[in-house]
């Protein structure tokens, strides 16, 4: 299981725990982020693009998006 499938299945107990002060809000930011990345590889486009349209529509480096999709993408 990667760390986007864990974020993604158990959302809500992950939202409370930021509320609580648990984990950084940073964790939901690059959730996010990957969530996007991921809709622009869905619909056919290639890592790449996907990452420069993703920098574009949430204002966040290229260098970023790469260092998040290398982190979400690792196992659990």
């Amino acid at each position: 299981m990667t760390r986007f499938e864990y974020i993604s299945q158990n959302i809500d107990t992950i939202k409370i725990m930021i509320k609580i002060g648990i984990i950084s809000p940073t964790i939901l930011r690059n959730w996010e982020i990957y969530s996007r990345f991921d809709y622009y590889r869905r619909i056919g486009e290639n890592v790449c693009m996907s990452v420069f349209f993703t920098g574009n529509d949430l204002k966040a480096e290229e260098r970023r998006i790469y260092k998040i999709k290398k982190s979400m993408e690792s196992e659990l």
